[in-house]
């Protein structure tokens, strides 16, 4: 399984075949954030871990090449990740709880 660059996260440029090899694991990233609202809204997660998780997902979104590749993902797949889609809408502040 090939894991998002460091450099990804440290908001760096990658080249060619990097960035290629990134965009898998990026959209697994943002798969696996999707579950961890889900998981949330179902009450599976507790309250603290939800902030720490819900705080890690805002910064890696903010992250240069995560962010152009989630563009990516909502303008070509629209409501894919619809409880990441609903958190972002929500500007991370709302409980998935709650919805």
């Amino acid at each position: 399984m090939y894991r998002v660059p460091v450099d990804a996260l440290l908001g760096k440029k990658l080249n060619g075949h990097s960035h290629n090899e990134a965009r898998e694991a990026i959209y697994n990233y943002l798969d696996l954030c999707n579950e961890q609202v889900y998981q949330r809204s179902k009450r599976r997660v507790s309250k603290a871990r939800w902030v720490e998780w819900r705080s890690g997902i805002k910064d890696n979104l903010e992250k240069p090449l995560i962010s152009g590749i989630w563009c990516e993902v909502k303008s070509n797949v629209p409501g894919s990740f619809s409880f990441l889609e609903r958190l972002e809408q929500n500007e991370f502040e709302s409980d998935p709880v709650r919805w």
